[in-house]
């Protein structure tokens, strides 16, 4: 999957954490979500009108994200502020066709080492 990124993402390491959780939830990477993620994550995915709960779940919704065939992922924006952030861009899938994108973060902590416990996905 190639990935288009605003330059200035990396100067705040969350920044840098919610562009590969973006990724890896796309692409199925269960290492990189493991790392990243709370147990007890919660994953709103709103279009789907659709909850879900515990790593396990997310694993397997994962794999939906998955077969939607990304080849670019572009990130417009990536806003961290305390235990909150948010992601946004536009997904381009196999066949051409594009989705706007924006997923919105909740961490167990404002620390770095905080975990993703809650993500609202919206797409168009």
């Amino acid at each position: 999957m190639e990935m288009i990124v605003p330059k200035g993402c990396d100067n705040a390491p969350r920044k840098q954490i919610v562009i590969d959780f973006a990724a890896a939830l796309l692409q199925k990477r269960e290492d990189v979500i493991e790392e990243y993620a709370d147990a007890s994550i919660v994953w709103h995915r709103l279009k789907e009108n659709e909850t879900v709960n515990g790593l396990d779940l997310l694993f397997a919704a994962s794999q939906a994200e998955k077969e939607l065939g990304v080849a670019c992922l572009e990130v417009e924006r990536v806003i961290t502020h305390g235990k909150f952030a948010s992601i946004n861009g536009v997904l381009t899938l196999a066949d051409g066709s594009e989705v706007d994108f924006c997923d919105v973060y909740t961490f167990s902590s404002a620390a770095k080492s905080g975990k993703v416990k809650r993500v609202k996905s919206y797409r168009l």
